[in-house]
């Protein structure tokens, strides 16, 4: 094996294993705090939402459709910081759904669901209550994660 291929092997090794040791984090959070994660949901869409805009290059300037506001969020969720395979929001009425195909946080929700465990945060759907609260100032309360083999969907009601 070349230096060059070992060196890209290693790489996707040290990716592939800080996704795991995040995954883990994630995991060990909802398994102290149980339902009381959901307090730290607000706090972390915050965060992300900040980072993704001032790192990552999110702007919401120039539209006031919420779809086309999520959609930008969707390009940078998925094209930019890699999130997850493929990915999108639905808005319908004050309905929103997440769904993602193969998300980087899949395996933390795989172990609470083996566990008995429900998620009640997810980090992507706080960022985007986030997200739709800074820019119609509703609150956003998030209903139900669901979790299978390779997917993770979100539903999500705006308030107010």
């Amino acid at each position: 094996m070349t230096e060059a291929k070992v060196v890209e092997r290693v790489n996707e090794r040290s990716e592939e294993m800080a996704t795991k040791i995040n995954n883990l984090v994630l995991y060990g959070i909802y398994k102290v705090l149980g339902a009381g994660a959901r307090g730290l949901g607000n706090s972390i869409g915050e965060e992300l939402l900040n980072t993704m805009m001032e790192e990552y290059g999110l702007n919401f300037e120039g539209s006031d459709d919420p779809q086309e506001l999520l959609n930008r969020f969707t390009e940078v969720m998925i094209n930019t910081l890699g999130f997850a395979e493929k990915g999108e929001i639905i808005v319908n009425g004050n309905v929103v759904t997440l769904k993602l195909d193969n998300p980087m946080d899949l395996y933390a929700l795989q172990l609470l669901d083996k566990n008995g465990m429900k998620p009640v945060l997810y980090p992507m759907a706080n960022a985007i209550a986030a997200a739709i609260k800074r820019f119609s100032g509703k609150n956003v309360l998030i209903r139900g994660i669901r979790v299978s083999d390779r997917h993770v969907e979100v539903d999500m009601l705006i308030l107010g």
